[in-house]
């Protein structure tokens, strides 16, 4: 696979990238944000939560950080080197592969539409984030 090559990787981009994803993240979930309204959705405590949140945040970091690495690849390999350009292809991605496939596996899973379209869009933000932080560097 000579196309997939960490060789050109920009390790620093890939850093700040992840880190902008860990503060979409930490803002969206967080109780004074769409936290509250995400855990009453999802059926979880919001105390619950804070009780196991070192080992969810390095899931979290571990996460972003290889996302970021393979967004990295795909926005060289395919040119995606501009705030801009970055940005749309984080959403592109996040829109389709994310929020659109979460309501396939939301209604099987008989969630509320709702929790699916939050969690959705939250992903199509951090993947947009992480995508122009990106294009940023490239």
């Amino acid at each position: 696979m000579d196309w997939f090559s960490i060789g050109d990787v920009t390790w620093v981009g890939v850093a700040v990238a992840t880190l902008a994803g860990f503060i979409v993240t930490t803002a969206w979930y967080h109780p004074r944000a769409l936290g509250t309204v995400w855990a009453r959705l999802a059926g979880v405590d919001v105390g619950d939560l804070r009780a196991g949140m070192a080992p969810r945040a390095a899931t979290t970091a571990v996460v972003l950080a290889l996302t970021a690495v393979v967004f990295c690849v795909l926005q060289l390999e395919l040119g995606v080197t501009s705030v801009i350009g970055g940005l749309a292809f984080g959403a592109f991605v996040g829109l389709v592969l994310r929020l659109a496939w979460g309501f396939i596996h939301g209604a099987y899973e008989g969630r509320p539409a709702l929790l699916t379209v939050l969690d959705g869009a939250y992903d199509v933000v951090a993947l947009a984030v992480i995508g122009a932080v990106l294009g940023a560097f490239l």
